[in-house]
């Protein structure tokens, strides 16, 4: 019981560090998707792919509000659209441009008379499904729009988890966060995995799952202001810094003067040590693509684990103590 209760804390140790270190990849993330506009490139693509037909743009592209999605440059093109607004300004801007007040039979009369195009065909499958209201067809037109674009966006999420990769090997080469050497020391050092153990316990008390997620829709400058992100930005900054709770955590470099004496102490290099390390660092990268969601989801089961644990000691010791008195 007390070498799998061990493995647990190693686990919640493992996964502290790797929540801290995803939400530090998490902030370079943004910053490389918003500086080099890829949301807004990938949006403008999706709608192109989406609505293909050379006329039917031609049409939409007399929108000013649609005209930013289709102009050639996607460097300017804007990273958000209300599917909602778009799909009013899709029957509206093919259909009628004033559709209020129009009922279903008039809107699909409109849509029969654009040219032919998969959009067309699209728009003509959901009036005959959408029901007998406008507003119906508006809603299932924006549905398909949403599912449309989220399936073309799969492109960008796996686009996104390689670079999420390499920032995470980054990370993990920066603060040397070596998986194999954290996996080690947490297994022998009882101290650090009860300071690990707290720590783990203290972030799932203090931040609900709405909390987290609220959190993680922020902007990075948002999530450092508001009061209910302060545990993780915490975290971050204990990954980064090493605080306390992680300070006997193997994690980031030595001064340049014990490096160097401990190059001169070993005597020569040790292949060994540094395959370990870089199998180290990449598992270590690994993990930090599958995002700090993943992590934060996985840190609360083994908590509740390491409490259903700890409930049956606590009983156990209560039994011991009545049995004496009762003696």
């Amino acid at each position: 019981m007390d070498n799998l209760t061990a493995w647990v804390d190693v686990a919640i140790g493992l996964t502290l560090v790797y929540l801290g270190a995803s939400l530090f990849v998490t902030i370079l993330n943004e910053y490389i998707a918003q500086t080099l506009n890829l949301r807004g490139k990938q949006l403008h693509d999706s709608l192109k792919m989406l609505i293909s037909d050379k006329d039917v743009k031609d049409i939409l592209m007399k929108s000013p509000a649609l005209k930013p999605f289709f102009d050639t440059d996607r460097n300017k093109a804007s990273s958000y659209i209300d599917t909602n607004i778009l799909a009013q300004l899709l029957v509206g801007g093919l259909a009628d441009p004033t559709i209020a007040g129009k009922t279903v039979e008039q809107v699909s009369g409109a849509i029969e008379k654009l040219p032919d195009s998969n959009l067309k065909t699209q728009l003509q499958a959901l009036v005959r499904t959408a029901g007998s209201t406008t507003d119906a067809l508006m809603t299932a037109v924006s549905d398909w729009v949403n599912r449309s674009l989220t399936m073309l966006g799969a492109d960008y999420k796996r686009n996104l988890q390689k670079i999420s990769f390499g920032i995470g090997l980054v990370v993990a080469v920066g603060f040397n966060l070596d998986t194999v050497a954290l996996t080690e020391h947490l297994y022998r050092d009882k101290d650090a995995r009860a300071a690990a153990v707290a720590l783990g316990m203290q972030v799932v008390e203090k931040t609900s799952k709405e909390a987290f997620e609220t959190c993680m829709g922020l902007t990075s400058q948002k999530r450092k202001e508001d009061a209910s992100c302060a545990s993780l930005m915490g975290l971050v900054d204990a990954v980064q810094g090493r605080n306390e709770s992680l300070g006997r955590l193997p994690i980031g470099w030595p001064p340049p003067e014990f490096r160097t004496q401990g190059a001169a102490r070993s005597g020569s290099f040790d292949p060994w040590m540094w395959t370990t390390r870089v199998v180290g660092w990449l598992l270590t990268a690994l993990a930090l693509s599958l995002g700090a969601p993943f992590w934060f989801d996985l840190l609360n089961k083994l908590v509740n684990i390491r409490h259903g644990m700890r409930k049956p000691e606590v009983k156990e010791v209560k039994e011991v103590k009545e049995d004496t008195q009762g003696k």
